[in-house]
């Protein structure tokens, strides 16, 4: 009996860090012909081409390093036809989980562009 729990248990929290592990993106703008290389930038002042931004995107999850979050927007990005990322912001949000539960998402927020 004990031991069935134990499995039970041990599925359930396999399955929470396969759900709340994983990085999302939600986009909002234009989609143009897939790209191959993304260019990444933290400040406005590091581009030095001419550019229009296409669109705009969070990248989020739980239990999630930045990286990963970083990685997902780029991948996102490429399908959308960006050439590049301008990282505008990060931060946490407090999610509730279920009454009396909740856990910190980590977010980066990011426009997409396409030089001219």
């Amino acid at each position: 009996m004990l031991r069935r729990k134990f499995k039970l248990v041990s599925v359930f929290i396999l399955v929470i860090f396969l759900v709340f592990g994983c990085a999302t993106v939600k986009y909002v703008g234009k989609s143009l012909d897939p790209t191959t290389n993304i260019e990444t930038y933290y400040s406005k002042d590091e581009i030095e081409r001419e550019y229009t931004v296409i669109g705009h995107a969070i990248g989020f999850g739980m239990i999630v390093e930045p990286e990963n979050i970083q990685a997902k927007l780029i991948e996102e990005a490429r399908l959308k036809g960006a050439d590049a990322i301008l990282i505008i912001g990060i931060g946490k949000s407090n999610v509730v989980m279920s009454p009396g539960t909740s856990a910190d998402e980590s977010q980066i927020y990011a426009s997409f562009l396409k030089f001219k």
